[in-house]
């Protein structure tokens, strides 16, 4: 079933919520859904999780973030441009498995 445009805004605005539970579960919910996406919505999501990945303040939040932005990703509905804020990220400051997942979305770029 299709995600609706409401459910759209939802899940953005769980995406930039202040409580970091609510963007983790927000991540949650991408991956889950990966199937229901059009290439619009995957490629506005894969905007918002780069965007919020690279300005995210919470490790674990963060890490929710990179890894549905790769799940995203193998969509194929988008190319790199569309997580270009990741490549801001400090990778001396991120933990192996986030670097992992900057290897990924690096690769799909190749």
């Amino acid at each position: 079933m299709p995600v609706t445009d409401r459910e759209l805004l939802d899940l953005l605005h769980g995406l930039t919520a202040p409580d970091p539970r609510l963007r983790e579960d927000a991540c949650g919910t991408v991956t889950d859904w990966l199937s229901a996406f059009s290439p619009f919505q995957a490629r506005l999501l894969a905007m918002g999780l780069a965007t919020a990945a690279a300005t995210e303040p919470d490790p674990s939040c963060r890490e929710s973030e990179l890894h549905a932005l790769g799940e995203l990703a193998d969509t194929g509905f988008f190319g790199a441009e569309s997580f270009e804020p990741v490549e801001r990220l400090d990778r001396n400051t991120l933990e192996p498995s986030e670097q992992e997942y900057l290897a990924a979305l690096r690769e799909l770029d190749r």
